[in-house]
């Protein structure tokens, strides 16, 4: 527990602290809080392309087709999930080969009861996040679309279900 005179100390010091002043100190500052990028607020980081993300979206478009704003908006959300769940085993990849690397081939063990599996632990559970808030997108897009087109009227010369009595189906 820090003393009074500590406490004294440490606001006197904050208030003269003003952070970096050059655009280079700044730009290094603002990656303070990216550790894996898995939550970040951008999808895509400096080290990835653009054209691979493009290609995703390609075909995430291609398959669902989103049509209005709330389709387009759980479309991306889709998108953003599983582009971070790309990154997530990227990074679950990296770890592995670095602790293989590390160690003898044979122990492989040793990798799940120190740093590394505790870092395993915790991407799996991105990976867990992930997963449901991709699948729970993908809900939502497929029940806003299933709505739509349930009140989508008939085009001319398409055949529709038309329901009928059993009485009339079936004749004796």
């Amino acid at each position: 527990m820090a003393t009074t005179k500590q406490c004294v100390a440490n606001r006197n010091n904050s208030k003269r602290s003003t952070g970096p002043k050059s655009a280079e100190g700044k730009a290094v500052v603002a990656r303070n809080a990216l550790t894996h990028g898995i939550f970040s607020r951008k999808i895509l980081l400096s080290h990835e392309t653009e054209d691979e993300l493009a290609s995703l979206k390609e075909a995430f478009y291609e398959q669902f087709q989103p049509q209005g704003l709330l389709e387009m908006l759980f479309c991306e959300r889709a998108l953003a999930s599983a582009w971070r769940l790309s990154r997530v085993a990227r990074i679950v990849a990296m770890v592995m080969d670095r602790a293989i690397d590390f160690l003898d081939r044979e122990n492989l063990s040793k990798i799940f009861s120190g740093c590394s599996g505790e870092k395993l632990m915790l991407m799996s559970r991105y990976e867990v996040m992930l997963e449901k808030s991709l699948f729970k997108a993908l809900e939502q897009l497929k029940s806003l679309q299933f709505s739509r087109r349930e009140n989508e009227p008939l085009i001319d010369g398409e055949i529709g279900f038309v329901p009928q009595k059993l009485g009339d189906i079936i004749t004796l």
